[in-house]
């Protein structure tokens, strides 16, 4: 089977790093809690940009982040045994031609330690074939390994909430986005709660792929 992704390393990581610009221009995003925000622009930079079927996906997922420590990232929560989400509790990602790809993953460690959680999780381009994925949660046992689930509900109750706001951000980067090798426009973000900004990258950079 071919072991490569569905995108190059480049395309993902312009994506993380338009999508990370944008929310860091802005005045009233929270970047390490805009997971929908990634998912959305991801799936529609997929459609628009590269011709993908993509689809947005929001519901409970997990992550082998360090088999010598066994410390899994986990998105949503038990309740009484069993590995569930809501509103308070998910994760969002993109899935595309049997992939799931998470535009987020690179700043993953930034929002662990903004709960308190100090792991130091590596800044890696997260694609990951659905057929790979484990069963349950219990199954996640090497670096890696993953658990997702989605939920339709909660996928469609995510994305009829979000405000004018965040279509604005999405069109910026829509508006901004090249595929490499092109340059980037040079576009600036109009801020209602702020001055207008000139879109620059500063996305950290990706230092390996899970």
């Amino acid at each position: 089977m071919n072991s490569r992704p569905l995108l190059p390393l480049l395309d993902y990581q312009r994506i993380y790093q338009v999508i990370y610009s944008v929310l860091e221009a802005s005045s009233i995003a929270v970047t390490h809690r805009a997971c929908i925000f990634f998912a959305a622009v991801g799936a529609n930079i997929l459609r628009e940009h590269h011709n993908l079927p993509a689809t947005i996906s929001a519901g409970c997922m997990a992550l082998m982040v360090d088999e010598q420590r066994a410390n899994v990232v986990v998105y949503g929560r038990d309740e009484n045994g069993i590995f569930v989400n809501d509103e308070k509790a998910f994760h969002a990602w993109v899935e595309c031609n049997g992939w799931l790809i998470d535009f987020m993953a690179p700043i993953m460690g930034v929002a662990l330690r903004q709960d308190g959680v100090d792991w130091p999780v590596p800044r890696r381009m997260l694609q990951k074939r659905l057929s790979d994925r484990k069963g349950s949660l219990s199954e996640v046992q090497h670096a890696g390994e993953f658990f997702a689930s989605h939920d339709h509900a909660l996928t469609e109750s995510l994305i009829d909430g979000q405000s004018v706001q965040f279509l604005d951000l999405m069109n910026a980067c829509m508006a901004w986005y090249r595929r490499p090798p092109k340059p980037l426009k040079e576009i600036a973000l109009a801020d209602s709660h702020g001055p207008t900004k000139k879109l620059t990258l500063r996305a950290p950079s990706i230092d390996g792929v899970w």
